[in-house]
């Protein structure tokens, strides 16, 4: 009842405005003295009409979330295939997993009860669910399988048979990402907000999800979220320990997954930072016998493995045996060693040569300079699109970038989206760029009005001039360091009754601003203007929405893409505005001509003024030419069908850090 009666109440003021804006209109031509007094007067009675209009929006948003039963329901269904996915990608061809297995440690103080000594990938489920509280850190070794055990204990407890619909949803995040200036709730419900807003979980959703801990975080790479060189008062992840552990429910402890590298985790608990009311597992190396499986299992000739396996067992401590005793690595080696001659079908490589190389670091850099050409040649669907040179020198820049950038940023060592990387050609030389390409029509537009307009003392100079000087904004916004975040196009809400009710707040804002104008222009030019601003607006609110970086698309290069046709469809809703009601006001031919001029004026500035991170984008390529490819975000996504990279969220990712460090390192030899 509440809400229909604000709806009645914010219509009849919205009528209400409207007809003060057009005494507004009467008054301006009737009183030529005092037409600003006028105006205000008029257009008093309007804003309990915009407040109204306001509420009543709000009260529908606040109103719209649905139970949280069906909303925790549709994101479980969300997050499993999207993970399913995650995981294949992560394995790789065969789906052959290593039943890694781990170790409970004891922590000096606020330990779990009910956790197990041992156990298994088979059995983290059951394992996990012992638990009370149910908080769990798992730490191993670079490439040990921390990931794949935190993904096969997420789908595990999607699917397990004794999960019922109160039980909370896991939603893996990665933690590199987060600002812990932002506390743990917030960044939790954007997060998810982001990541299945496609689905139609609104942010109120996700925030009532998360206030009601129906959401389970898995929060994955705690190891990334600083460097070895970073004070341990300026830690993230210290804060971010320090967020975990007042992270409560009303029972207590929220239940909470960790994953981070071993050293790091020892380095903070040294410090007496370590996840309160947790079990703390660590994965164990992979022994021989469990490594000569996988590579048994990967390969279709087995016997070609028979010299590593024999090594592996007869020498348990030996350089090979140490360097192939991980996840990571094995995989490394299977898919080196497996790559065939495109036309002979032959094996270009023999895997006895690993029993050439002396140390543990000497196998690891062979398996990865062999791992990107065949990971290349053995792409799914495109092999031969990008060759091997090419993409090391491409994914080295890229490396090198991620090396060098502040380590204090969240997600800046390890994320690769596509309108953060504009730095990379140059910060000054960019944003230069960026600011000049706009300099010569922003500075038209005061220049015409200038010269078209008799010098006088007026109102109307006065006002005119100030207005011309709107462009040079679109000027110092292009030359900022700072790229707005990227909008997302969402057709479907042009069906939606409340956000023809934004339509109706849009125009009415824009009519206010043509009221106002009117000041210094004529009656017809003023609705031109109005009608334009409001669809321009409507347009930027109701179809799009702002994405966070650590945001999670189907694909990272939508997010640009979308941008930019915001930025273009703004101005075409601009354009035809401007001429239609031109049209109806001089005729069809001048319409057509104001409305053409509208739109070579409008695009490249719409695209400054309704698109940041797309244009960004699209200067970054013009001026890395040679270092980077035209097409940075069709190479990137080659990369992750190709298993180079994977996705999180908003960003690509190298596959895994020892990769991305490799390929840094190289850069820097050359």
């Amino acid at each position: 009842m509440k809400r229909s009666r604000t709806r009645r109440v914010a219509v009849t003021y919205a009528a209400l405005q409207i007809a003060t804006a057009a005494l507004a209109l009467w008054l301006t031509k009737q009183f030529q003295v005092a037409r600003m007094s006028a105006t205000l007067i008029a257009l008093a009675p309007t804003l309990p009409g915009a407040y109204l209009t306001w509420a009543a929006y709000h009260n529908d948003r606040r109103e719209a979330a649905a139970d949280t039963d069906a909303k925790a329901t549709m994101l479980a269904a969300a997050v499993a295939p999207a993970e399913t996915r995650q995981r294949a990608q992560l394995i790789g061809p065969g789906a052959h997993r290593i039943d890694v297995a781990f170790h409970y440690r004891t922590e000096p103080a606020n330990n779990a009860t009910g956790a197990a000594p041992e156990g298994r990938l088979t059995n983290v489920v059951a394992y996990y669910r012992n638990l009370r509280p149910a908080r769990l850190v798992i730490t191993g070794e670079p490439g040990g399988g921390k990931t794949l055990l935190a993904l096969d204990l997420l789908l595990g407890l999607l699917t397990h048979n004794a999960r019922t619909a109160a039980d909370p949803v896991p939603v893996r995040l990665s933690v590199a990402g987060w600002d812990t200036d932002r506390p743990l709730p917030e960044w939790l419900a954007d997060q998810i907000h982001q990541q299945f807003r496609d689905r139609g979980l609104t942010a109120a959703d996700a925030g009532m999800l998360v206030d009601q801990h129906r959401i389970l975080p898995v929060l994955d790479g705690l190891d990334e979220m600083d460097t070895d060189t970073t004070p341990a008062a300026r830690r993230r992840a210290v804060a971010a320990l320090q967020q975990l552990n007042a992270y409560q429910h009303p029972t207590g402890s929220a239940p909470v997954i960790l994953t981070c590298r071993t050293t790091q985790y020892e380095q903070l608990a040294a410090l007496d930072m370590r996840m309160r009311e947790a079990a703390h597992i660590q994965i164990a190396p992979v022994p021989p016998a469990q490594a000569a499986a996988y590579l048994t299992a990967r390969s279709t000739r087995p016997t070609r493995w028979s010299p590593v396996i024999d090594t592996l067992n007869t020498a348990p401590g030996g350089a090979l045996a140490k360097a192939l005793s991980t996840p990571w690595r094995l995989n490394l080696a299977a898919t080196a060693y497996e790559e065939r001659h495109p036309d002979t079908l032959g094996y270009l490589r023999d895997p006895a040569d690993l029993l050439t190389l002396p140390s543990p670091h000497a196998v690891r850099d062979h398996l990865l300079a062999l791992y990107l050409p065949a990971a290349t040649s053995q792409h799914p669907t495109r092999p031969g699109r990008y060759p091997p040179h090419q993409t090391h020198r491409w994914l080295a820049a890229l490396a090198t970038h991620l090396a060098t950038t502040d380590p204090a940023s969240p997600g800046s060592g390890t994320d690769l989206v596509l309108h953060q990387l504009w730095p990379m050609a140059g910060a000054h030389r960019v944003r230069t760029t960026d600011a000049l390409l706009i300099c010569p029509l922003a500075l038209a537009f005061p220049a015409l009005y200038l010269a078209t307009t008799p010098v006088d003392f007026s109102l109307r100079m006065f006002l005119g001039t100030a207005l011309t000087a709107w462009p040079l904004a679109a000027v110092w916004q292009a030359s900022r360091a700072t790229v707005r975040t990227p909008h997302t196009v969402h057709l479907h809400r042009l069906r939606s009754p409340t956000h023809l009710r934004r339509l109706a707040r849009d125009l009415g804002f824009g009519l206010t601003l043509g009221l106002a104008l009117g000041l210094v222009v004529e009656l017809v030019a003023g609705l031109v203007i109005a009608v334009a601003v409001g669809l321009a607006l409507w347009l930027k609110d109701v179809l799009t929405e702002p994405l966070s970086c650590d945001a999670a698309p189907t694909d990272p290069r939508y997010p640009v893409r979308d941008d930019l046709a915001v930025g273009l469809a703004s101005v075409l809703a601009v354009g035809l505005a401007i001429g239609l009601l031109s049209g109806l006001a001089n005729g069809l031919t001048v319409g057509l001509a104001i409305g053409s001029m509208g739109l070579i004026v409008g695009v490249p500035l719409g695209l400054y003024v309704f698109s940041g991170a797309g244009r960004r984008y699209v200067v970054l390529l013009c001026c890395s030419r040679g270092r980077l490819p035209w097409r940075l975000g069709a190479f990137l996504h080659w990369a992750y069908e190709a298993g180079l990279l994977r996705i999180s969220g908003m960003a690509y990712q190298f596959r895994h850090r020892e990769l991305q460090d490799w390929l840094a390192a190289q850069a820097r030899l050359r």
